[in-house]
């Protein structure tokens, strides 16, 4: 039903309705950007989208999202964002360690994680860290991000039961990756720190 709705807006507006499910995406992290590549990439695939374009746009779009959810942590803070319980206050909190001992390059590979990808604007934000260097990362992550579900799409068509071995390949190394990640944001020094900023709050 939902990757039917997603489909029709991509139907009905095109690259117009690709910019703005990615707008909703970089800000909420909804619709999943996975889905919306996937059946841009069969579009592609038809003749009906541009390759260049739909990356383009779609990574335009998403970061115009992250940079609304940036500058709301920014100025707001993390109590702010917290409020709308739309994301774990304690994961935002340790994924904001990591970003402090990582910097910039946690920002970029975080961005390419599935489940991570969703705190990089916030603890961007409440990082304070420079526009200038958070916008082209956030950019360059994005297309990439892109081009790995529009190729998925684009090869195997827009439904997940025809992604074949190299999709099983993708998900392997992805969930690899997380599992690398999440073990060490729940290290006991990332612990530790974490609960150093609960004392302060």
């Amino acid at each position: 039903m939902f990757e039917i709705s997603i489909e029709h807006i991509i139907v009905t507006l095109g690259y117009i309705g690709i910019f703005g499910l990615m707008i909703s995406n970089g800000i909420i992290s909804f619709p999943p950007s996975q889905v919306l590549y996937i059946i841009t990439g069969f579009f592609i695939f038809t003749g009906e989208l541009n390759l260049a374009l739909v990356s383009f746009i779609g990574a335009s779009g998403n970061t115009i999202g992250n940079i609304i959810l940036y500058e709301l942590s920014r100025k707001k803070g993390l109590e702010y964002i917290a409020a709308f319980k739309l994301f774990p206050l304690r994961e935002i909190k340790k994924v904001q360690v990591v970003f402090k001992k990582r910097g910039a390059w946690f920002i970029f590979l975080g961005k390419l994680l599935p489940a991570i990808k969703v705190f990089i604007p916030i603890v961007a934000g409440i990082g304070l860290m420079n526009r200038a260097l958070y916008v082209p990362i956030i950019f360059i992550a994005s297309f990439l991000w892109s081009l790995i579900f529009i190729g998925i799409g684009f090869f195997f068509g827009k439904n997940a039961e025809l992604f074949g071995i190299y999709s099983v390949v993708l998900i392997i190394v992805a969930l690899t990756a997380v599992f690398a990640f999440y073990k060490y944001m729940n290290s006991q020094s990332i612990v530790k720190e974490v609960e150093k900023l609960d004392s302060n709050d």
